[in-house]
């Protein structure tokens, strides 16, 4: 779970942090996952899939496979194998706060009473009071 997350979870009310955890483990992506993947797969877009960028996938698989692969797939694969841990951590940071949006239930805060017109104070400028 990523800082951002916990920071998320303490946010929620303790009846909902159990279902916000099980919630951002279930669809939460492994980094590890995801960088095993670009390196074996990366030319195919095999990351893409795994991350639910099902476009991305299609078109890279389509381009290697048309030849156009090598001046717009390997240079693309070669720039994830850097940057796919860091679009793991955002996508989880991204879920956590849906998550949280979903399970967050602002207090309920209580209106004070109306004041009595006798006990209500008039609103002065410089020390004079103001005309109704």
């Amino acid at each position: 779970m990523t800082p951002y997350a916990q920071m998320l979870l303490a946010q929620v009310p303790a009846n909902a942090q159990g279902a916000f955890a099980y919630d951002y483990r279930r669809y939460a992506k492994d980094s590890a996952v995801a960088f095993i993947l670009t390196v074996l797969l990366g030319v195919v877009g095999g990351e893409s899939y795994y991350m639910g960028d099902y476009k991305r996938g299609i078109l890279m698989t389509i381009a290697l496979f048309t030849g156009v692969g090598l001046f717009v797939t390997v240079p693309m694969w070669i720039c994830r194998c850097f940057t796919i841990m860091g679009e793991c951590e955002t996508y989880n940071d991204y879920l956590a706060y849906s998550l949280a949006c979903r399970f967050y239930q602002p207090q309920a805060q209580t209106p004070e009473p109306p004041m009595q017109a006798a006990t209500q104070a008039r609103a002065t400028i410089t020390g004079v009071p103001m005309r109704a």
